[in-house]
């Protein structure tokens, strides 16, 4: 328990942020990237991370194309509904208030493309769901299962107080309580969670926005990369050596 602690806190000195310095240009035809977290729920009750302020941060970078976190069948019927409708109507989509109540109507207002690049299927959340049922209940595991709360239990502590701060959520400090707690998840029930552990789901989600970038590579496009705040710093990771993006870092959108 001490060893693990010691890590994250090693983790919160050593990382530094992945931000191209916002004094330098972007290259000529360079996709110029930024890496919104969002909070999904929490969106709707939070003061310090309400929906407003999403957008305002969206308009303020002013994409040419956003990339949500929905895989492309479900997409296309939340965008089939919300033309039709004016409301998505998709169940996936209606867990997540930042696409519903402030991505789909921005695109009407600033014209921006939406990509669906999220990997999960039902097929996908149903196993893992159904495996992690099965984990926390087979005593051969409770070892693990109870190092695994504890790591949990770190996270919460790390975070408490500052979970719907933006500020927060997109610093160095934030992306290290996440990836401690994951990357333990990974290390001892990644083998059993296949397609949904959290390596694999994501390398598939990587793999969408990889081609996703690459579609647009050298065009000089400005692109908003929006998924759930825990997924942020494996994005980053996945994306941070491509040499045709400039990667700019999101804080300075949320400014009051």
């Amino acid at each position: 328990m001490k060893a693990f602690a010691a890590w994250i806190f090693t983790l919160f000195l050593g990382l530094t942020g992945c931000s191209s310095p916002e004094d330098k240009a972007p290259p000529a035809g360079a996709t110029i990237v930024t890496i919104i977290g969002a909070i999904h729920g929490q969106h709707r009750t939070s003061d310090r991370y309400p929906l407003d302020l999403l957008r305002r941060a969206i308009v303020k970078f002013d994409p040419d194309i956003v990339m949500v976190e929905l895989p492309p069948e479900r997409f296309a019927t939340a965008s089939a509904n919300f033309d039709k409708f004016g409301e998505v109507r998709e169940g996936r989509a209606d867990d997540f208030p930042e696409l519903t109540a402030v991505v789909f109507p921005l695109r009407q207002q600033l014209g921006f493309t939406m990509i669906p690049v999220a990997a999960w299927t039902p097929e996908i959340a149903a196993d893992r769901r159904a495996a992690e049922k099965r984990l926390a209940k087979d005593p051969a595991r409770a070892k693990d299962w109870a190092q695994y709360q504890q790591a949990i239990q770190l996270y919460g502590k790390a975070v408490s107080g500052h979970s719907d701060d933006p500020a927060f959520i997109h610093s160095s400090a934030y992306d290290a309580a996440v990836k401690a707690r994951q990357e333990s998840y990974e290390r001892l029930f990644g083998q059993d969670l296949g397609a949904g552990g959290w390596r694999a789901i994501n390398s598939a989600h990587l793999a969408n926005i990889a081609a996703a970038l690459d579609a647009v590579s050298g065009q000089g496009k400005r692109v908003l990369i929006l998924f759930g705040g825990w997924h942020k710093y494996k994005i980053l990771e996945g994306v941070k050596a491509r040499q045709d993006i400039f990667l700019t870092d999101a804080t300075p959108l949320f400014d009051q």
